[in-house]
């Protein structure tokens, strides 16, 4: 399967970022790996029916999942990132699953956060 064409920020495009926000807009945590995180969404959107929410990542607008959708797209990205053979997708894809985490309830921690991916 070929992955479909987004852009890569290999060639200085802008990537899709991804982060942990309040419902406030206060930013928790982010991630930086632009690169691995653009060929995560392409490869997912070629499986659609496999990844249904990676595979609705925008890389054009931003996409936000809720902590209740974060819990599905946490098995998304554990099952991507033990099948594709490229370490820099399955690096993104651990290090949205730590991002995600901080959606879950625990102690002391905000109860309302969001994922966004960030796009272009």
């Amino acid at each position: 399967m070929v992955d479909r064409i987004m852009t890569i920020p290999d060639n200085g495009v802008v990537g899709i970022d991804v982060r942990v926000q309040e419902y406030t807009g206060e930013v928790v945590d982010t991630l930086d790996s632009a690169v691995g995180v653009n060929r995560l969404a392409a490869h997912a959107a070629n499986d659609p029916a496999r990844y249904p929410l990676l595979a609705g990542v925008d890389e054009t607008d931003d996409t936000y999942f809720n902590s209740r959708q974060a819990n599905r797209l946490v098995s998304e990205l554990a099952t991507l990132a033990a099948d594709h053979p490229d370490p820099e997708v399955a690096t993104a894809a651990t290090r949205i699953i730590a991002l995600a985490d901080l959606l879950r309830a625990a102690p002391g921690r905000p109860h309302h956060r969001q994922l966004i991916f960030i796009g272009d």
